[in-house]
Protein backbone atom coordinates (compact mmCIF):
# COMPACT_ATOMS: atom_id res chain seq x y z
CA UNK A 1 0.00 0.00 0.00
CA UNK A 2 1.27 3.26 -1.09
CA UNK A 3 0.88 6.64 1.34
CA UNK A 4 1.82 9.75 -0.33
CA UNK A 5 2.26 12.76 1.79
CA UNK A 6 2.94 16.35 1.17
CA UNK A 7 3.94 18.40 4.10
CA UNK A 8 2.64 21.63 2.90
CA UNK A 9 -1.62 21.44 3.51
CA UNK A 10 -1.30 18.14 5.70
CA UNK A 11 -2.91 20.20 8.92
CA UNK A 12 -3.02 23.04 10.36
CA UNK A 13 0.07 25.43 11.01
CA UNK A 14 1.32 27.48 14.37
CA UNK A 15 1.95 30.83 12.36
CA UNK A 16 4.05 32.91 14.76
CA UNK A 17 6.29 35.34 14.52
CA UNK A 18 8.99 32.91 15.50
CA UNK A 19 8.53 30.96 13.29
CA UNK A 20 11.68 31.64 11.06
CA UNK A 21 13.82 31.71 13.54
CA UNK A 22 17.85 30.46 12.80
CA UNK A 23 17.21 27.01 14.20
CA UNK A 24 16.61 23.94 14.29
CA UNK A 25 16.77 19.48 15.13
CA UNK A 26 15.11 15.61 14.53
CA UNK A 27 12.69 14.18 16.64
CA UNK A 28 11.04 15.07 19.71
CA UNK A 29 7.56 13.93 21.16
CA UNK A 30 5.77 15.09 24.22
CA UNK A 31 4.34 12.53 26.84
CA UNK A 32 0.66 13.86 26.04
CA UNK A 33 0.91 13.08 22.16
CA UNK A 34 1.39 9.65 21.34
CA UNK A 35 1.30 7.74 17.94
CA UNK A 36 -0.70 4.42 18.34
CA UNK A 37 -2.36 1.65 16.61
CA UNK A 38 -5.81 1.93 18.42
CA UNK A 39 -8.23 -1.42 18.66
CA UNK A 40 -11.09 0.86 19.33
CA UNK A 41 -13.36 2.50 16.65
CA UNK A 42 -16.76 3.01 14.92
CA UNK A 43 -17.60 0.05 12.60
CA UNK A 44 -18.81 2.78 9.70
CA UNK A 45 -15.35 3.37 7.51
CA UNK A 46 -17.08 5.34 4.49
CA UNK A 47 -19.17 7.43 6.92
CA UNK A 48 -15.50 7.91 8.52
CA UNK A 49 -13.94 9.00 5.15
CA UNK A 50 -16.57 11.42 4.22
CA UNK A 51 -15.59 13.08 7.89
CA UNK A 52 -12.15 12.83 6.76
CA UNK A 53 -12.44 14.36 3.50
CA UNK A 54 -14.55 17.53 4.92
CA UNK A 55 -11.65 17.88 7.44
CA UNK A 56 -9.25 18.21 5.07
CA UNK A 57 -10.66 21.38 3.52
CA UNK A 58 -9.75 23.19 7.06
CA UNK A 59 -6.07 22.77 6.27
CA UNK A 60 -6.11 24.87 3.08
CA UNK A 61 -5.73 27.96 5.39
CA UNK A 62 -3.04 26.74 7.22
CA UNK A 63 -0.73 27.19 3.84
CA UNK A 64 -0.37 30.95 4.66
CA UNK A 65 2.82 30.65 6.09
CA UNK A 66 4.08 28.87 3.10
CA UNK A 67 4.37 31.89 0.97
CA UNK A 68 6.74 33.29 3.70
CA UNK A 69 9.47 31.29 1.90
CA UNK A 70 11.00 33.24 -1.26
CA UNK A 71 13.20 31.14 -3.15
CA UNK A 72 13.53 28.98 -6.78
CA UNK A 73 12.97 25.28 -6.36
CA UNK A 74 16.41 24.34 -6.84
CA UNK A 75 17.73 26.41 -4.11
CA UNK A 76 15.95 24.62 -1.17
CA UNK A 77 17.96 21.26 -0.18
CA UNK A 78 18.16 20.32 3.01
CA UNK A 79 14.83 19.55 5.53
CA UNK A 80 15.26 18.77 9.10
CA UNK A 81 12.31 17.69 11.33
CA UNK A 82 11.12 18.07 15.02
CA UNK A 83 8.44 17.24 16.77
CA UNK A 84 7.67 18.35 19.80
CA UNK A 85 4.21 18.91 21.71
CA UNK A 86 2.73 21.45 24.74
CA UNK A 87 0.63 20.86 27.45
CA UNK A 88 -2.26 19.60 25.81
CA UNK A 89 -4.85 16.63 27.86
CA UNK A 90 -3.84 13.39 28.32
CA UNK A 91 -5.49 11.33 25.58
CA UNK A 92 -6.87 7.32 25.45
CA UNK A 93 -10.32 6.82 25.47
CA UNK A 94 -13.10 7.14 22.61
CA UNK A 95 -15.53 9.88 23.36
CA UNK A 96 -18.41 10.64 21.61
CA UNK A 97 -17.98 14.66 21.72
CA UNK A 98 -16.80 15.47 17.85
CA UNK A 99 -14.59 18.25 16.96
CA UNK A 100 -16.11 21.86 16.25
CA UNK A 101 -16.73 23.61 13.01
CA UNK A 102 -13.21 24.29 12.29
CA UNK A 103 -14.35 22.76 8.48
CA UNK A 104 -16.90 25.30 8.02
CA UNK A 105 -14.73 28.26 9.44
CA UNK A 106 -12.37 27.41 6.96
CA UNK A 107 -14.18 26.31 3.77
CA UNK A 108 -14.77 28.63 0.87
CA UNK A 109 -13.12 31.53 -0.53
CA UNK A 110 -13.14 35.41 0.58
CA UNK A 111 -12.61 37.79 3.04
CA UNK A 112 -14.77 36.40 6.02
CA UNK A 113 -13.27 32.76 5.22
CA UNK A 114 -11.06 32.28 8.40
CA UNK A 115 -7.45 31.73 7.33
CA UNK A 116 -6.24 32.38 11.42
CA UNK A 117 -4.53 28.97 11.64
CA UNK A 118 -4.58 29.40 15.69
CA UNK A 119 -8.51 30.09 15.53
CA UNK A 120 -8.80 26.98 13.79
CA UNK A 121 -6.28 25.17 15.94
CA UNK A 122 -9.12 26.72 18.54
CA UNK A 123 -12.21 25.59 16.82
CA UNK A 124 -10.63 21.66 16.28
CA UNK A 125 -10.25 21.30 19.95
CA UNK A 126 -13.14 18.71 20.95
CA UNK A 127 -14.75 20.49 23.43
CA UNK A 128 -18.80 21.21 24.03
CA UNK A 129 -19.25 24.80 25.46
CA UNK A 130 -21.28 27.45 24.16
CA UNK A 131 -19.98 30.42 26.16
CA UNK A 132 -16.05 29.62 25.62
CA UNK A 133 -16.82 29.85 21.63
CA UNK A 134 -18.81 33.16 22.28
CA UNK A 135 -15.65 34.73 24.06
CA UNK A 136 -13.23 33.43 21.23
CA UNK A 137 -15.39 35.05 18.92
CA UNK A 138 -15.38 38.46 20.70
CA UNK A 139 -11.93 38.11 21.22
CA UNK A 140 -10.61 36.99 17.92
CA UNK A 141 -12.60 39.91 16.56
CA UNK A 142 -10.99 42.19 18.62
CA UNK A 143 -7.49 41.14 16.71
CA UNK A 144 -9.16 41.96 13.67
CA UNK A 145 -10.65 45.15 14.32
CA UNK A 146 -7.09 46.40 15.41
CA UNK A 147 -6.16 45.29 12.08
CA UNK A 148 -8.49 47.26 10.29
CA UNK A 149 -8.30 50.13 12.76
CA UNK A 150 -11.74 50.02 13.65
CA UNK A 151 -11.02 51.34 17.11
CA UNK A 152 -14.22 51.83 18.30
CA UNK A 153 -14.90 48.54 17.39
CA UNK A 154 -12.20 46.67 19.14
CA UNK A 155 -12.84 48.60 22.30
CA UNK A 156 -16.37 47.70 22.30
CA UNK A 157 -15.39 43.88 22.05
CA UNK A 158 -13.47 44.58 25.33
CA UNK A 159 -16.58 45.35 26.89
CA UNK A 160 -18.32 42.31 25.64
CA UNK A 161 -15.27 40.09 26.89
CA UNK A 162 -15.28 41.42 30.23
CA UNK A 163 -19.01 41.25 30.37
CA UNK A 164 -18.70 37.55 29.12
CA UNK A 165 -15.96 36.85 31.43
CA UNK A 166 -18.21 38.06 34.71
CA UNK A 167 -21.26 36.89 33.49
CA UNK A 168 -20.09 33.35 32.57
CA UNK A 169 -17.11 32.06 34.27
CA UNK A 170 -19.17 29.15 36.37
CA UNK A 171 -20.40 27.70 33.09
CA UNK A 172 -16.83 27.96 31.17
CA UNK A 173 -14.82 26.44 34.39
CA UNK A 174 -17.80 23.76 34.62
CA UNK A 175 -16.57 21.97 31.30
CA UNK A 176 -12.77 21.99 32.27
CA UNK A 177 -10.68 19.50 33.78
CA UNK A 178 -9.63 21.82 36.59
CA UNK A 179 -11.57 23.85 37.25
CA UNK A 180 -8.97 26.03 39.28
CA UNK A 181 -6.53 26.45 36.80
CA UNK A 182 -9.39 27.61 34.44
CA UNK A 183 -10.33 30.05 36.86
CA UNK A 184 -6.86 31.56 36.91
CA UNK A 185 -7.07 31.85 33.39
CA UNK A 186 -10.20 33.54 33.30
CA UNK A 187 -9.18 36.23 35.88
CA UNK A 188 -5.87 36.68 34.03
CA UNK A 189 -7.44 36.99 31.15
CA UNK A 190 -9.83 39.68 32.64
CA UNK A 191 -6.94 41.22 34.07
CA UNK A 192 -5.06 41.68 30.54
CA UNK A 193 -7.87 43.54 29.23
CA UNK A 194 -7.29 46.31 30.71
CA UNK A 195 -3.78 47.16 28.75
CA UNK A 196 -5.41 46.28 26.02
CA UNK A 197 -8.35 48.97 26.73
CA UNK A 198 -5.84 51.54 27.57
CA UNK A 199 -3.15 51.00 24.53
CA UNK A 200 -6.71 51.18 22.06
CA UNK A 201 -7.77 54.52 24.13
CA UNK A 202 -4.09 55.42 23.38
CA UNK A 203 -4.61 54.72 19.74
CA UNK A 204 -7.73 56.85 19.49
CA UNK A 205 -5.95 60.21 20.77
CA UNK A 206 -3.56 59.88 18.22
CA UNK A 207 -2.92 61.08 14.91
CA UNK A 208 -3.93 58.42 12.21
CA UNK A 209 -0.88 56.73 10.70
CA UNK A 210 1.36 59.01 13.38
CA UNK A 211 3.99 56.88 14.98
CA UNK A 212 2.37 57.14 18.34
CA UNK A 213 -0.55 55.34 16.81
CA UNK A 214 1.34 52.50 15.41
CA UNK A 215 3.56 52.10 18.42
CA UNK A 216 -0.57 52.20 20.33
CA UNK A 217 -2.04 49.31 17.91
CA UNK A 218 1.74 47.52 17.92
CA UNK A 219 0.84 47.48 22.37
CA UNK A 220 -3.13 46.68 21.69
CA UNK A 221 -1.94 43.88 19.51
CA UNK A 222 0.67 42.31 21.57
CA UNK A 223 -2.18 42.26 24.51
CA UNK A 224 -4.87 40.74 22.30
CA UNK A 225 -2.11 38.11 21.45
CA UNK A 226 -1.38 37.42 25.37
CA UNK A 227 -5.36 37.23 25.62
CA UNK A 228 -5.75 34.66 22.85
CA UNK A 229 -3.14 32.13 23.96
CA UNK A 230 -4.40 31.99 27.16
CA UNK A 231 -8.06 31.23 25.60
CA UNK A 232 -6.21 28.38 24.03
CA UNK A 233 -5.13 27.13 27.11
CA UNK A 234 -8.54 27.67 28.43
CA UNK A 235 -10.25 25.65 25.59
CA UNK A 236 -7.64 22.82 25.97
CA UNK A 237 -8.54 22.35 29.16
CA UNK A 238 -12.01 21.83 28.00
CA UNK A 239 -11.06 18.95 26.36
CA UNK A 240 -12.20 15.59 28.12
CA UNK A 241 -9.61 13.74 29.90
CA UNK A 242 -8.44 10.53 27.67
CA UNK A 243 -9.80 11.74 24.55
CA UNK A 244 -9.37 9.95 21.48
CA UNK A 245 -11.01 10.69 18.01
CA UNK A 246 -12.80 7.59 17.01
CA UNK A 247 -11.52 5.56 13.93
CA UNK A 248 -12.85 2.38 12.63
CA UNK A 249 -11.25 -0.72 13.13
CA UNK A 250 -10.30 -1.14 9.54
CA UNK A 251 -7.48 1.40 10.04
CA UNK A 252 -5.98 -0.42 13.33
CA UNK A 253 -2.77 -0.64 11.15
CA UNK A 254 -2.05 2.75 10.76
CA UNK A 255 -0.46 4.94 12.70
CA UNK A 256 -2.75 7.00 15.06
CA UNK A 257 -1.88 10.85 16.37
CA UNK A 258 -3.37 11.27 19.48
CA UNK A 259 -3.83 14.99 20.69
CA UNK A 260 -1.08 17.48 18.81
CA UNK A 261 2.07 17.24 17.69
CA UNK A 262 4.45 20.25 16.63
CA UNK A 263 6.40 20.01 13.70
CA UNK A 264 9.19 21.67 12.95
CA UNK A 265 11.03 22.11 9.52
CA UNK A 266 14.50 23.30 9.10
CA UNK A 267 15.64 24.79 5.37
CA UNK A 268 18.59 25.47 4.26
CA UNK A 269 20.44 26.58 1.13
CA UNK A 270 22.82 24.31 -0.99
CA UNK A 271 25.06 27.55 -1.64
CA UNK A 272 24.83 28.86 2.05
CA UNK A 273 22.75 31.70 0.77
CA UNK A 274 21.11 33.07 3.68
CA UNK A 275 16.75 33.63 3.55
CA UNK A 276 15.79 37.67 3.71
CA UNK A 277 12.74 37.50 5.76
CA UNK A 278 11.15 41.24 6.11
CA UNK A 279 14.57 42.51 5.51
CA UNK A 280 17.06 40.36 7.65
CA UNK A 281 19.08 38.04 6.64
CA UNK A 282 19.11 34.18 8.30
CA UNK A 283 21.30 31.26 7.67
CA UNK A 284 18.35 28.83 8.12
CA UNK A 285 14.72 29.74 7.66
CA UNK A 286 12.52 27.55 10.37
CA UNK A 287 8.68 26.31 9.55
CA UNK A 288 6.56 25.06 12.13
CA UNK A 289 3.58 23.19 12.33
CA UNK A 290 0.98 22.26 14.68
CA UNK A 291 -0.41 18.34 14.01
CA UNK A 292 -4.26 17.84 14.83
CA UNK A 293 -4.55 14.77 15.81
CA UNK A 294 -8.24 15.60 17.01
CA UNK A 295 -9.06 16.82 13.47
CA UNK A 296 -7.08 14.42 11.39
CA UNK A 297 -5.82 11.35 13.71
CA UNK A 298 -5.00 9.28 10.59
CA UNK A 299 -3.31 11.63 8.54
CA UNK A 300 -1.62 13.38 11.53
CA UNK A 301 -0.70 9.78 12.62
CA UNK A 302 1.20 9.11 8.67
CA UNK A 303 2.73 11.99 8.92
CA UNK A 304 4.32 11.82 12.15
CA UNK A 305 5.18 8.61 11.87
CA UNK A 306 6.88 9.85 8.34
CA UNK A 307 9.07 12.73 9.82
CA UNK A 308 10.06 9.59 12.66
CA UNK A 309 10.93 7.34 10.45
CA UNK A 310 13.22 10.32 8.64
CA UNK A 311 11.69 10.03 5.59
CA UNK A 312 11.63 14.33 5.04
CA UNK A 313 15.14 14.35 6.32
CA UNK A 314 17.61 16.20 3.64
CA UNK A 315 14.50 16.04 1.66
CA UNK A 316 14.81 18.19 -1.55
CA UNK A 317 11.84 21.15 -2.12
CA UNK A 318 10.34 20.09 -5.03
CA UNK A 319 7.87 23.28 -5.94
CA UNK A 320 8.33 27.10 -4.55
CA UNK A 321 6.65 29.55 -6.40
CA UNK A 322 5.86 32.00 -4.35
CA UNK A 323 2.23 30.52 -4.01
CA UNK A 324 2.95 27.34 -2.36
CA UNK A 325 6.43 25.79 -0.93
CA UNK A 326 5.96 21.90 -1.29
CA UNK A 327 8.01 19.07 -0.54
CA UNK A 328 7.46 15.21 -0.02
CA UNK A 329 8.58 13.39 -3.26
CA UNK A 330 12.08 11.01 -3.19
CA UNK A 331 14.16 11.97 -5.24
CA UNK A 332 15.48 8.70 -5.87
CA UNK A 333 14.12 4.89 -5.04
CA UNK A 334 11.73 2.72 -6.78
CA UNK A 335 8.58 4.53 -5.27
CA UNK A 336 7.35 7.80 -5.61
CA UNK A 337 5.76 7.94 -1.99
CA UNK A 338 6.24 5.91 0.85
CA UNK A 339 5.66 2.02 1.00
CA UNK A 340 4.53 0.90 3.78
CA UNK A 341 4.11 -2.39 4.92
CA UNK A 342 1.77 -4.68 3.67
Amino acid sequence: MKLYVGFTILAAMACTSDAFAPHMSPVRQSRNVALSMSNEGEENPMAFLRGMANTGKNVIAATAMAAAVWTSPASLTSIAPTISSGDNAPLSIVSNIGTANAVEKASGTGSRVNKDAESLLRYGLPINNKEVRKLQVVIEEIKQDIGSKRKSAALDGVKKARTAIKSTASKMTASCRDANFCTTILNEMNDNLDPLDQSLKDSQGAQNGSEQERKALDAAYQSQSKIAKQLTALEENMVPANYVTPVPSDYDDLPQLKGRATVEFELVKPDGAPFDIEGTNFPKANMVMVIDGYTSPVTGGNFVDLVQKGFYTNMKISRSDGFVVQSGEPSEGPAIGYVGKP
